[in-house]
């Protein structure tokens, strides 16, 4: 059996497909493959039950839907007097996983899907999507060393999703999780994320959305084309467009999960209503308050009012909620992350080695 002294295992990702970014139920479909090496000596047959392995789990896979495929390959490094060689392990994570999306910015945000491989329990990080591995192995035992110059997003996983910019990226974040066992000798274990840069697409949510949203709220100045003596007729076109303005936000809220803080598309949902209530409020206070010369003679006053109010806060909201975030996507999307914990020495990722890719016949050709 191979020796129990701290050992360094050098892992990278490579996102092949990401179909599905389900933002309400808070997880994604994909695949990723995992390549992680070590070295090891051995003098037979390797065996992962009787040689040293990192024994790497997926976490918050939902275990149902996730297919776990693994190949490992021996290469015979120089100190082959000692029996000194090089263990790859090919892993394939094919199905649905879980994470929490950070929706404050909808529909303008920017995530990172991510790759997670820490030791023994599941860690919670806001603003990631992904795969959380577990090992056996603390922090005395091993290391973790993110090869940040062979991750990537493949070409096939950005053309094949319509809802989501990429950048073809990978960032890395480290951190440690301190196992706490009563009775027990408390042991920290490493923990590594592989996180893929991505932004959604808004058009859709704005076509869908913010633009029927945005005309029904408009709708709130017919009030003002009714006579001055039809009050009830300026009443009843308030209150029809204030009880559709408030079931709008029910549409909305079956886009998004359950947040406890307000999204960009909330503000700009309650503010319509409070606007609407505004206007509503005119008209109610002047029946009672304000003699017929003088309300119509304030009238036009107020409609401009309000109407100048309509106009400038939309185009706030399209400054401070639609191009400052579109230009921070485009500067998101073209940051190239820095990398840490790097060799000098690069070695070409052998694509034909991946799991899935090497009992294919064909030439296989990587975008």
């Amino acid at each position: 059996m191979s020796s129990v002294f701290q050992k360094q295992v050098e892992i990278y990702a490579i996102f092949f497909k990401l179909n599905s970014v389900n933002t309400v139920q808070s997880k994604f479909d994909g695949e990723v493959d995992i390549v992680s090496s070590w070295f090891d000596t051995i003098h037979d047959n390797y065996d992962p039950e009787h040689h040293w392995n990192p024994q790497l789990i997926c976490e918050n896979a939902i275990e149902k839907e996730i297919k776990i495929r693994t190949r490992i390959e021996i290469k015979t490094e120089n100190d082959s007097e000692n029996h000194t060689v090089r263990i790859v392990q090919y892993q394939k994570f094919s199905g649905i996983f879980s994470e929490w999306l950070h929706v404050k910015q909808f529909p303008f945000d920017v995530q990172k899907i991510g790759i997670e491989f820490f030791l023994i329990r599941i860690i919670s990080f806001d603003n990631f999507i992904g795969v959380s591995i577990t090992s056996l192995h603390p922090m005395s035992h091993i290391t973790l060393i993110g090869k940040q110059e062979y991750c990537y997003v493949a070409q096939k996983a950005m053309r094949e999703n319509d809802c989501w910019y990429f950048n073809q990226t990978v960032s890395i974040d480290y951190s440690t999780y301190q196992e706490r066992t009563p009775y027990l000798r408390s042991q920290q274990y490493p923990s590594i994320k592989f996180n893929a840069l991505i932004a959604r697409k808004s058009e859709y949510y704005i076509t869908n959305l913010i633009l029927p949203l945005f005309f029904v709220t408009s709708t709130i100045f017919v009030s003002f084309t009714h006579d001055v003596d039809s009050m009830g007729a300026r009443l009843s076109a308030c209150a029809t467009t204030l009880l559709t303005s408030i079931n709008f936000r029910f549409v909305i809220h079956s886009y998004l999960p359950n947040v406890p803080y307000s999204t960009y598309l909330d503000w700009y949902s309650m503010a319509s209503i409070v606007f609407i209530t505004l206007v509503f409020g005119w008209h109610a206070y002047s029946i009672k308050q304000l003699h017929k010369l003088t309300y119509a003679q304030l009238d036009s006053y107020v409609f401009c009012f309000f109407g100048v109010t309509f106009i400038i806060g939309h185009i706030l909201f399209i400054i401070f909620t639609w191009i400052v975030p579109k230009r921070r996507q485009k500067i998101f999307l073209k940051t190239i992350p820095q990398a840490s914990n790097q060799t000098d020495e690069k070695q070409p990722i052998e694509l034909k080695n991946l799991l899935g890719y090497e009992r294919s016949d064909e030439q296989i050709t990587i975008d």
